[in-house]
């Protein structure tokens, strides 16, 4: 049981905020970005940028991981999505689909209250582990799934 109440112990800290999907969607949307899919989910939880540096270390996923076409960028950006709800509730870890020097890329955005950031999850990449602005490293996001 020791290694269990350490597991919770280890849990990051950080102030949860949430937001309405129909007003976070139009935040998405003044950034020219579509989300072809609508909002999924009626309440969005996020935290600050202080917050997402105490969660981020732990979405960025080993380079081995990588298969051409079958674990490639869309599956990092889906894993660190489902990895940011199921661990730390926050829901605003969108995959984005964009392009970026080496050509169409899946990669991830975060919801910090005052704006967005990109964030690239796989360890591969030298940005991995730190959350960039928008057209920085050349990535421009398109479609956002949320």
């Amino acid at each position: 049981m020791c290694w269990l109440s350490d597991l919770f112990k280890s849990q990051p800290k950080f102030t949860e905020y949430k937001i309405p999907g129909s007003e976070l969607a139009g935040k998405i949307r003044n950034l020219g970005l579509k989300v072809p899919f609508g909002m999924l989910d009626g309440w969005y939880y996020y935290t600050d940028l202080e917050g997402w540096a105490e969660v981020l270390y732990n979405l960025v996923f080993s380079s081995r991981l990588y298969k051409p076409d079958r674990f490639d960028c869309s599956n990092y950006a889906l894993k660190a999505m489902n990895e940011s709800a199921e661990r730390y509730g926050l829901n605003t870890l969108a995959m984005v689909i964009g392009d970026m020097p080496q050509g169409r890329h899946g990669f991830n955005m975060l919801f910090y209250g005052d704006g967005f950031m990109l964030w690239e999850p796989n360890a591969g990449f030298d940005w991995s582990g730190q959350p960039f602005e928008i057209g920085e490293n050349g990535y421009k996001p398109d479609d956002v799934l949320i």
